[in-house]
């Protein structure tokens, strides 16, 4: 059994091919090959049977919702070349694929969304760095410092060139979460807006982190190209988080709920 693509978007089709695999002198004649697709929740989306007459045969699976499924194969029955007789097995054959959502472009007022920090307790000029908006210290002069990083003001009170150096401000991440209780169409509007939002804040260079597990200690992806957004969401779809625990949260978070960007102060 094998199934392309392994991912597509939603209201597309995959192709699930079976081939006959023959181990006897004799071949048989038909099969009856008894198949259930299976969602991440363990819930039987799809039984079907088909029969497979030829070397091949190929079915094709409609995708109406986002998420991860299993195609199980558990039962064949095999008829001889007149179909006089038949043979029932149990077998265990399974292949899975995601149902990925649809980008479309949203406006994200960046200045309406508060970012956290891990190291929140620390001073903004906390180790040197290259961001002169914020002083780390005031040292004397070296051979080799540019001009521009002179404090004039004290150098003309204290009678010596001083220079400014620059602090390294604290890296802010957005923490994006959602959760994720069935396949319907709600969640394929709340998947088409998440998955929205995390690209339009690619496209902006902005990096951020995704809730893929809330318990404790709070399991999250970090998220910098589409590689990786891609990756964090097919672990969503596996690995749905039905309810979060809002209390391990940090200070600030961005919580999506249907169609709408929540952002939440503690």
């Amino acid at each position: 059994m094998e199934i392309q693509p392994h991912y597509c978007l939603r209201d597309e089709n995959v192709t699930v091919s079976f081939y006959r695999q023959s181990h006897t002198p004799i071949d048989c004649g038909k099969i009856v090959i008894d198949y259930q697709i299976i969602d991440a929740f363990s819930k039987i989306v799809t039984k079907e049977h088909m029969t497979l007459d030829d070397q091949k045969q190929d079915v094709t699976i409609a995708c109406p919702h986002c998420g991860h499924y299993i195609i199980q194969v558990n039962r064949i029955k095999c008829f001889d070349l007149l179909q006089c007789f038949s043979v029932t097995k149990k077998v265990s054959l399974q292949k899975s694929f995601d149902v990925m959502p649809h980008y479309y472009p949203v406006d994200i007022m960046l200045q309406q969304v508060h970012m956290y920090e891990r190291q929140e307790d620390h001073p903004l000029n906390h180790q040197k760095g290259d961001d002169y908006s914020e002083i780390f210290e005031i040292r004397s002069y070296r051979e080799g410092d540019e001009l521009k990083h002179i404090h004039w003001n004290m150098s003309s009170k204290f009678q010596e060139l001083l220079v400014k150096v620059g602090s390294e401000p604290l890296q802010e991440r957005w923490l994006l979460m959602m959760e994720y209780k069935e396949n319907n169409d709600f969640y394929d509007e709340q998947f088409d807006y998440f998955y929205s939002v995390c690209v339009s804040l690619l496209k902006t260079n902005k990096t951020f982190e995704i809730v893929t597990s809330s318990h404790d200690p709070l399991q999250v992806q970090f998220v910098d190209s589409l590689d990786k957004l891609l990756v964090s969401i097919k672990w969503i779809m596996k690995n749905p988080i039905e309810s979060l625990d809002f209390s391990l949260m940090p200070r600030s978070y961005c919580f999506i709920h249907g169609q709408n960007l929540e952002v939440h102060h503690q």
